[in-house]
């Protein structure tokens, strides 16, 4: 019982966990790989690849299938599937779900926003998923994260932006070891 320490096996608990949600099962994988975009690492490819069916869906098809219509970006901060990068669990609430969801965004980019010495903004390739699904240009992306700090952080955003560096941004690979962030208002 618990999460095993050897990482084949770890990835193994990973293909076989799943939720019900609403009647369906979907499996900690989908809500990785087809909903949140996460590419696992090169074992845990090889392991999907050996144990899941020959039966093989497109991501959009994937999507339809748990009743996703459209993409809606802000889901990137809703989901987690127990990997460290993940977001924190947390409820949401039908009424007030998109403001909800809006500020999981804004926790969640407070929690992992970073700023390295040569002025490279560091934020989680779930950022930058949900900065392409929502068609965020650079200067979007900029704003975005702005609204989403403190003062105290803006000005290094702005220090960042005027470095002479192409490439402000460096995505942060996806952690996918063993983590869940439960919010202190569920604990």
């Amino acid at each position: 019982y618990g999460i095993p320490q050897n990482n084949m096996k770890r990835m193994f608990l990973l293909l076989k966990a799943a939720y019900n949600v609403g009647g369906q099962i979907v499996s900690a994988d989908v809500i990785q790989s087809s909903i949140l975009g996460c590419k696992m690492s090169r074992p845990g490819q090889w392991l999907r690849f050996l144990l899941t069916s020959k039966s093989k869906f497109k991501a959009s098809e994937e999507r339809q299938s748990y009743g996703i219509e459209r993409a809606e970006p802000l889901l990137y901060f809703a989901l987690s599937s127990g990997s460290h990068s993940d977001p924190a669990v947390r409820i949401f609430t039908p009424k007030r779900v998109l403001q909800e969801l809006e500020a999981a965004k804004e926790d969640y980019i407070r929690a992992t926003f970073g700023v390295r010495k040569d002025y490279k903004i560091l934020l989680p390739k779930i950022v930058e998923s949900f900065a392409k699904d929502s068609g965020l240009c650079n200067a979007g992306l900029f704003e975005m994260i702005q609204k989403s700090l403190p003062d105290s952080f803006r000005k290094s955003i702005k220090k960042c932006q005027q470095a002479k560096n192409k490439k402000n941004v460096e995505w942060v690979p996806h952690n996918f070891t063993f983590r869940y962030l439960i919010l202190k208002e569920l604990k």
